[in-house]
């Protein structure tokens, strides 16, 4: 069995990951690569059998609906099979509707006819088989893979983390279903960002209600598809008898209807207390009620903080958006912000993130007991031979043909 990294060793987004046998073929992820990756190709990634030339791959798997893990789901051959998790599906079929009617971009009718994961329920692709296992990341219904085949076993995590309220659950996981690993893919996006602050999901949701409950005037800046930081703003909102805002019905509310309908938990039912959607015809009842307003960096929400100026501002990103020191410095994003300071905005930071931190990628180390672990996903691979971990450490390069 062979794995081959196309792209992802040595950056973080952008992943393509080969796996191949005698008789089958199969890719994980098929990444966009992020504006800001320092190793951008110069050429679009191009593979043979699967985004030109005669079909040559049984299946594509995304593990979740980021755009570094399945934005060029367009380049993949139309025979080729891709497959999703139902509700990441869902969630990624608005976001390309909105593209398709807003941008004209997009293609939500191949979304539609992805296939989809049935949880713990093995797919066979010839001789390979893949177990599907939910995993904890700020993408909702998230994916980690085990591949099976030629009497060997890799763990494929996609990102993962363990301090949402489902993290706390991964290690019983990792030892029911993944232990005795022989290849550990796993990602390692904090390997270079080990001074960042790491907190629950269910922290941030306590200090959120703090913040609202010392200011009347609320506004946050979040990811559309964070669910969980969104349901953890919605609760504080629930707690303190906020009115729950959002700057777009047609895409946020849409996103989080296809939440309520598949979520099992009270704590994803986003129809507990109506979402207003803004318009001025609200501004009276948010000056009397207060508010909590989850918005985006565009027009409608700058157009709601001038309406409220000297408001709470929660930027609920990463902070490395903001900084000019990082190649991932968004000036968009720092105008907008700027624009809010100015209308006389206070700013906090409340965010935490959505992959794993140092020691959660050392425990699932040592608790699939990998015999080799392979990072990708990190701008800082060869960290994690400081880690102490029993396993082999290989340091794979872009189109390394690792053999096991």
């Amino acid at each position: 069995m062979q794995i081959k990294i196309y792209r992802g060793t040595h950056q973080i987004g952008g992943c393509v990951t080969e796996i191949k046998t005698a008789t089958a073929r199969i890719i994980i992820d098929m990444g966009e690569e992020l504006p800001s990756s320092n190793h951008a190709e110069q050429k679009p990634l191009e593979i043979d059998g699967v985004t030109k030339g005669t079909p040559d791959c049984n299946a594509v798997l995304i593990t979740h609906y980021h755009g570094d893990h399945v934005g060029m789901f367009e380049k993949v051959l139309p025979h080729i099979p891709i497959y999703m998790g139902k509700v990441a599906k869902q969630i990624y079929a608005v976001v390309q509707n909105t593209l398709k009617t807003k941008l004209n971009k997009g293609n939500p009718q191949r979304i539609q006819n992805f296939n989809e994961y049935v949880v713990s329920k093995p797919l066979y692709f010839c001789d390979i088989k893949v177990t599907p296992y939910t995993i904890d990341h700020s993408a909702f219904d998230a994916y980690m893979l085990l591949i099976e085949a030629d009497g060997k076993r890799i763990l494929h995590t996609g990102d993962f983390r363990m301090h949402d309220a489902r993290g706390g659950k991964m290690l019983a996981v990792f030892e029911k279903y993944c232990k005795n690993i022989d290849v550990l893919i796993t990602e390692g996006t904090m390997l270079s960002r080990t001074n960042e602050q790491v907190f629950t999901e269910h922290e941030l949701g306590l200090k959120a209600e703090e913040l609202l409950r010392e200011n009347k005037y609320v506004f946050a800046l979040c990811s559309s598809t964070n669910i969980d930081t969104i349901a953890e703003f919605y609760n504080a909102a629930l707690k303190t008898d906020k009115p729950f805002i959002v700057c777009e019905k047609d895409f946020q509310e849409e996103i989080l209807k296809v939440v309520t309908q598949n979520a099992e938990s009270q704590f994803y039912n986003f129809n507990r207390r109506k979402i207003y959607s803004y318009g001025k015809n609200l501004h009276t009842f948010m000056t009397e009620k207060g508010f909590f307003f989850l918005g985006r960096a565009n027009y409608t929400t700058q157009k709601a903080i001038k309406a409220f100026p000297n408001s709470l501002l929660i930027y609920s990103m990463w902070s490395g958006y903001l900084d000019k020191a990082q190649p991932a410095f968004d000036e968009y994003k720092s105008n907008f912000i700027n624009n809010a300071l100015n209308c006389g905005c206070q700013m906090v930071n409340l965010h935490t993130s959505g992959h794993a931190s140092v020691d959660e990628i050392k425990k699932v180390c040592e608790t699939t007991e990998a015999k080799t672990i392979i990072p990708i996903h990190s701008e800082s691979p060869e960290i994690i031979k400081e880690l102490g971990i029993s396993g082999e450490i290989r340091i794979l390069n872009d189109g390394d043909v690792f053999v096991i």
